[in-house]
């Protein structure tokens, strides 16, 4: 028998975990765009991105293991699933390829700007991931 409430725990934090790592892509399509991104359109390029680069690398993957060496085609695969996610950027975020470039670029370093930051935060608290 299926956990419900385990089931509604589980879909509200992967809920709040989509909106909190929608926040660094938010910021850095606003400053990009001068403000003219949402949050909204943020969250939808972050679920988007997510299954866009996914579907996309299957797809290239596949078709070019068949011709070259697998090595070769997680490359190529890399390689055009970014391309695409770039893609998704520049249509939703109305942006130029260099500028999606430059939102995916900053996004990055805004998370691990937080991260280090909430680190040092957890540090400060006493709180360690490796408690015993």
């Amino acid at each position: 028998m299926v956990d419900v409430v385990g089931l509604i725990i589980a879909i509200i934090i992967l809920i709040v975990a989509w909106i909190i790592v929608s926040i660094p892509l938010w910021l850095a399509a606003r400053v990009v765009t001068e403000g003219r991104v949402t949050l909204g359109a943020a969250m939808l390029g972050m679920l988007l991105g997510g299954l866009v680069f996914y579907v996309v690398y299957a797809i290239t993957f596949v078709v070019t293991d068949i011709f070259t060496t697998s090595e070769i085609a997680v490359v190529v695969a890399a390689i055009v699933s970014f391309i695409a996610f770039l893609g998704l950027f520049k249509g939703l975020f109305k942006t130029s390829w260099l500028g999606a470039l430059v939102i995916a670029i900053l996004a990055v370093i805004m998370v691990i700007i937080i991260l280090i930051l909430i680190g040092a935060l957890l540090i400060l608290l006493g709180m360690t991931l490796l408690m015993i």
